[in-house]
């Protein structure tokens, strides 16, 4: 009896899905009510179909509970109706980035990108792939870098190191702008390298800068601010593509990026920047020079 019952339910589950997904015009109807409710006449209008042809799928919808009829004779989704439709739409958006940016996707590593966000990947459906001339990457990154002086906040996960770290730092910290980063120990002494330990220092005191460390091997390097959100992923062979960033200024873009920083920021530990000034004892001569050509006033 109870398998009788189950392979009831999945019965009607294929049947609501058919509904839903078999049929074009179905589908354009469910999509287009998630906005809100509308008339015969509005539907018939906006999806360029006869009367008829609309009252016949609305009636399949309305059988499998995906559509009613209220008071006043508009068209709305039910609570099934409206999931449906924004699974859809999801759908939509998640196949539009990934037919956009194929061979993006296609060969580089995603590994660095936990499941739950590569479901929500259509978030990034606004996205542009920016190509960075390897003639000129100093004159490419320059957009970066401009992108990031106009932020409110800086959040980011970094496996690699860039000349332009100090100098991006530098405008930042000047400009009381906050920082938060995830770096791992080899870029971290990279930095300590370029900017100098009591600079660093002196900049995480004055809460301009807050650096976690990660021992992951990271296979994803990215900035999220207030205003928009840079991806760049290692190739399937396992190198840094500095090729190509996937830039996106869009609302959903940010979050999906803030996201993808929370999920960082859980397994990594925050900075006890102490604990390295043994570990770079020999380079300290080197890092007082290098000071002097990057001074940070603020730090």
């Amino acid at each position: 009896m109870k398998m009788h019952n189950k392979i009831r339910k999945d019965e009607d589950m294929l049947a609501t899905l058919r509904i839903a997904i078999c049929s074009d015009l179905r589908r354009n109807i469910l999509v287009s009510l998630y906005d809100g409710g509308k008339s015969l006449s509005n539907l018939r209008s906006e999806l360029q179909i006869s009367s008829s042809t609309a009252i016949h799928a609305l009636r399949e919808l309305q059988k499998n509970t995906l559509v009613f009829q209220d008071k006043n004779r508009n068209y709305l989704l039910t609570s099934i109706g409206r999931i449906i439709a924004l699974k859809l739409l999801d759908f939509s958006d998640a196949a539009e980035v990934l037919k956009e940016h194929r061979r993006f996707w296609i060969e580089h590593d995603l590994t660095g990108i936990p499941d739950y966000l590569l479901e929500k990947i259509g978030w990034l459906k606004d996205s542009k792939l920016i190509q960075i001339d390897p003639l000129d990457i100093v004159k490419t990154h320059s957009s970066y870098i401009n992108f990031i002086k106009k932020a409110k906040w800086v959040k980011g996960v970094s496996p690699i190191f860039s000349p332009d770290y100090p100098s991006a730092f530098k405008e930042l910290v000047n400009k009381n702008i906050y920082v938060k980063v995830i770096l791992t120990n080899a870029v971290l002494k990279k930095l300590i390298e370029a900017v100098g330990w009591r600079n660093l220092k002196n900049s995480i005191s004055n809460h301009c800068l807050d650096i976690l460390i990660t021992d992951e091997d990271l296979k994803v390097a990215f900035t999220a601010t207030n205003g928009f959100i840079s991806l760049g992923l290692f190739t399937t062979n396992g190198v840094y593509d500095v090729k190509y960033d996937l830039i996106s200024t869009s609302e959903r873009a940010v979050h999906w990026g803030v996201e993808l920083f929370e999920y960082y920021r859980e397994k990594a530990t925050p900075l006890e920047l102490d604990a390295f000034k043994d570990l770079l004892e020999p380079v300290n001569t080197l890092t007082k020079n290098i000071e002097k050509n990057y001074p940070l006033n603020k730090y």
